[in-house]
């Protein structure tokens, strides 16, 4: 294979990559507006919840919202508005093992002491199931705390305030249902990371096949294209560094999820007020909205700026906003710059659809980019590496040839 072969089939990587980063920016918009990250960790909730607890089946939707929407929990700014709108968009992105212990602890209330009026149904309510689930002790568990409580009372027999505070936590160990989430909670957390890789791709397909049919991304005649015209590869080969510094920008983005979005949302309140805020620091360093809200505290004291509340505020409020305003950037940035390479076709066929019918060679191709596309950004960004690591073999024996060729002159 030779250099020339090599560059045809790099340039048209390059251009398959970019289109597949314009659909990875479409997926972000997609998951922001949707915060599919908060949903599906609610469903991997019920589930664990539904699980682990028959008697919490019918209250476990309700327990795993009010998880993820409380304050302690949400990483999201929205959380303080009790508003069905923002229901969605309220629930946290993440949680711990011991977070969550924590806060069912939290939310749980002990059953009514008193019984129901006469001819009145107890409804139990998802708090107080939560209460009872929480009451439940294994056998064997409750039998040593039992044995334990008696050799306490013994010890501190007019004591009975330090007495509880000692077997707060022994009971607590005893209890049925942290034990049972704890087993399961890995597993589940798995599930739900795989139920979002894959919902993901089911949108990196549509988009896929939106753009190809859209653009009109016949996949044959861009490659021959690439390949006669020796100039245009050249021009494609040489944005490579930039394409693959967007790619690192935009899987960083992915992969580090809400986390990344208290940086994001720093930096561009930043950026925003260049005048106000001159002399604070490159963000970095938090991974929470308390985390950044006290980074950017000490960040304002530090440069002598006034208002420090307000900047706070400001911060907090600009964090909804940050991911969907990064992907709607990267999308305005990828769109610009791969017309640059006039993938829109000109003229436009009239009607759009006029050549997908099977009998045209135009539609095969089409579909064909399709595929591609469906394969994902991080594949090709994979490809694109290999083949950039590839490139200098082919160069190196061309180079020796051309050595041999002149000393034989």
């Amino acid at each position: 294979m030779t250099l020339e072969h090599i560059d045809s089939i790099l340039a048209f990587v390059l251009i398959v990559t970019g289109v597949s980063l314009i659909i990875t920016a479409l997926n972000q918009m997609v998951s922001a507006l949707l915060g599919l990250r908060g949903t599906h960790l609610r469903w991997a909730l019920t589930t664990l919840l539904t699980n682990v607890d028959q008697d919490l089946a019918k209250h476990a939707r309700q327990i795993s919202e009010a998880v993820l929407h409380h304050s302690l929990i949400s990483d999201s700014s929205f959380s303080r508005w009790n508003v069905r709108l923002f229901r969605r968009w309220r629930l946290a992105s993440a949680i711990r093992l011991d977070e969550l212990i924590d806060i069912l602890r939290h939310l749980a209330k002990p059953p009514p002491e008193q019984p129901p009026p006469d001819g009145k149904e107890n409804v139990e309510t998802w708090d107080v199931a939560l209460g009872r689930a929480l009451d439940k002790l294994d056998p064997k568990a409750a039998d040593d705390v039992v044995l334990v409580a008696n050799e306490v009372k013994k010890l501190f027999p007019n004591q009975s305030a330090k007495t509880e505070s000692i077997l707060a936590p022994i009971v607590e160990s005893a209890q049925t249902l942290p034990t049972t989430i704890a087993k399961w909670f890995d597993t589940v957390m798995d599930r739900s990371s795989q139920r979002f890789a894959m919902h993901m791709r089911i949108w990196t397909v549509i988009f896929g096949v939106l753009i190809a049919f859209g653009l009109q991304l016949d996949a044959f005649s861009l490659f021959k294209r690439v390949s006669s015209d020796a100039q245009l590869r050249a021009s494609i080969i040489a944005s490579s560094d930039a394409l693959t510094k967007k790619a690192d920008d935009l899987f960083a983005v992915s992969t580090n999820g809400s986390s990344a979005d208290y940086v994001i949302a720093m930096r561009q309140l930043i950026v925003a007020n260049t005048n106000q805020l001159n002399g604070l620091a490159e963000p970095r360093g938090f991974t929470t909205l308390v985390a950044g809200k006290e980074w950017l505290a000490g960040e304002l004291k530090r440069a002598n700026i006034a208002n420090s509340d307000l900047w706070v505020e400001k911060f907090e409020a600009q964090v909804p906003q940050a991911q969907l305003r990064l992907a709607s950037e990267r999308l305005n940035s990828l769109f610009t710059d791969q017309f640059m390479l006039q993938l829109w076709p000109h003229p436009y066929p009239q009607p759009f659809y006029k050549d997908w019918s099977p009998k045209h060679g135009i539609f095969w191709g089409i579909m064909a980019s399709a595929v591609l596309l469906s394969l994902g950004a991080p594949f090709w960004f994979n490809v694109l590496n290999n083949l950039t690591s590839l490139k200098p073999i082919p160069a190196k024996k061309q180079q020796q040839e051309q050595a041999e060729s002149a000393e034989t002159d």
